[in-house]
């Protein structure tokens, strides 16, 4: 399963040819990656690019290294990896849940480049999350749409758009613990911390408030490495905290325990204010998982950022963000 997940985290194959000659087509791109198994080409003239699928990731690199700068025709041609924007990462998945199932759920939105579930390294257990690259950003779209909160046994999935540039062995592990189903008068952030810190000291522990109040439910709980991240889940998961049995699930990798937290109150309150289609009482998480867009989530962010000193933050003493 380790070597299903390293395989597939590296399988990018998709490739521009760019700089062509004005003039050129899909047979010249053939013939001139002809010891490649060319799955689809596609010449954009008017951009002098060729789109190009290859059979793997492992002959996508060679053909970078064979013709990046490479002289056709008069002109230096640039040969990258496409960038991507229809990738998903979908967490809070079952820990049963298999690749094959995962597999069977994401298809059913549309065709898929590539899925993989995040193996722990150590154990080779599922995480419970997983991302998968559509060949459109239409079907990645819908996906989104239709995965979030949707029940898989007990759980509320989420989905959210990711930057391909996370899918690195290193990089794909998550820093951060969403503890959720907290009681929701909980207040306690001395001892919240403090029962977080038991196996590891985490870099970053806070209960949601927003503007001086409460949001109640959940907290982000953020440490040093996704290892140490790693042993506290498997520690607290199903933990009870104040008669409430809480459920410790790791957040979506990329984003510091702050930035995830603030996500999240901005989502609350924005959904709070437009309840347009959403249940009663939405989980915080979910609405977290539904901000997806980068530049929303800096404009939603700006009032709480403008005027704040820069300062780490009191572990054990949220305040407004």
């Amino acid at each position: 399963r380790l070597q299903r997940m390293r395989r597939e985290l590296s399988n990018r194959r998709k490739i521009l040819v760019k700089n062509l000659p004005q003039d050129s087509n899909c047979q010249e791109v053939h013939d001139l990656l002809k010891d490649y198994d060319l799955k689809y080409c596609y010449v954009d003239r008017n951009k002098r690019t060729a789109f190009v699928t290859l059979l793997n990731g492992e002959q996508a690199q060679n053909a970078i290294q064979m013709f990046h700068q490479y002289s056709f025709r008069g002109k230096d041609l640039i040969v990258q990896l496409q960038p991507t924007d229809a990738l998903l990462c979908i967490t809070n998945l079952p820990i049963s849940f298999t690749l094959e199932e995962f597999e069977e759920l994401v298809r059913a939105y549309g065709n898929i480049e590539r899925c993989f579930l995040v193996y722990s390294e150590v154990t080779g257990h599922s995480k419970g999350y997983g991302f998968v690259e559509y060949m459109k950003k239409d079907f990645a779209a819908k996906a989104r749409l239709e995965l979030l909160g949707k029940q898989l046994g007990a759980s509320a999935l989420f989905a959210q758009w990711m930057d391909v540039n996370l899918l690195a062995s290193e990089l794909i592990h998550s820093k951060c613990l969403c503890i959720d189903k907290l009681p929701s008068d909980y207040r306690d952030s001395e001892e919240l911390l403090h029962i977080f810190s038991s196996v590891h000291k985490p870099v970053f522990c806070q209960l949601a408030q927003d503007e001086g109040n409460y949001v109640g439910g959940f907290a982000v709980v953020e440490y040093s490495t996704a290892e140490h991240a790693e042993e506290v889940q498997q520690a607290a998961d199903g933990m009870t905290i104040k008669g409430s049995k809480v459920q410790v699930s790791f957040c979506a990798p990329g984003a510091p325990g702050r930035s995830t937290l603030a996500a999240l109150i901005a989502a609350q309150r924005v959904m709070h204010s437009n309840q347009k289609g959403l249940l009663p009482e939405p989980n915080p998480v979910q609405i977290m998982k539904s901000l997806n867009n980068p530049a929303m989530l800096q404009v939603l962010l700006q009032p709480q950022l403008c005027g704040r000193a820069v300062k780490p933050a009191v572990l054990g003493t949220p305040h407004s963000l």
